[in-house]
């Protein structure tokens, strides 16, 4: 079955995600849904600290993923709504045990529906958000 992600491999700068996301794909299907909310919170850190490096390209010091998050919030760089979803996905990973099925579903559609707004946004994408189709095993 063709990963929902394999749309980031056309896109500089995107290996990395493209490889988590698909482990996360992967782990969703296998029913890992720990692992998968765990990879999630790894791939929105770091699209969190990307976003930070592009809309901030003055900030000299080191920050951590919670520190970006704040920041972007605070110059109100990003709508309310791509905030609540970069919150929401960075903190997955922190009580993975509780996931179950229907929550691994609906932060997967999220993260793609993020990756495929970054693409757009930051990359000259033209993905189209609609096209998201995940069946486990």
């Amino acid at each position: 079955m063709a990963s929902n992600f394999a749309f980031l491999k056309s896109y500089h700068g995107m290996h990395k995600l493209h490889h988590l996301s698909h482990m996360a794909e992967k782990a969703y299907r296998n029913g890992q849904f720990a692992t998968e909310a765990l990879l999630i919170s790894e791939i929105s850190g770091r699209l969190i600290r990307k976003l930070v490096k592009q809309e901030l390209p003055n900030l000299n010091h080191p920050f951590n993923s919670e520190d970006g998050l704040t920041k972007l919030q605070t110059t109100q760089l990003l709508n309310d709504e791509l905030i609540m979803l970069l919150t929401q996905l960075r903190t997955v990973g922190r009580h993975p045990k509780r996931i179950d099925a229907a929550f691994a579903y609906q932060i997967m559609v999220k993260l793609h529906y993020l990756l495929i707004w970054y693409v757009n946004h930051y990359q000259d994408g033209h993905e189209e958000p609609g096209h998201f189709k995940l069946h486990r095993h």
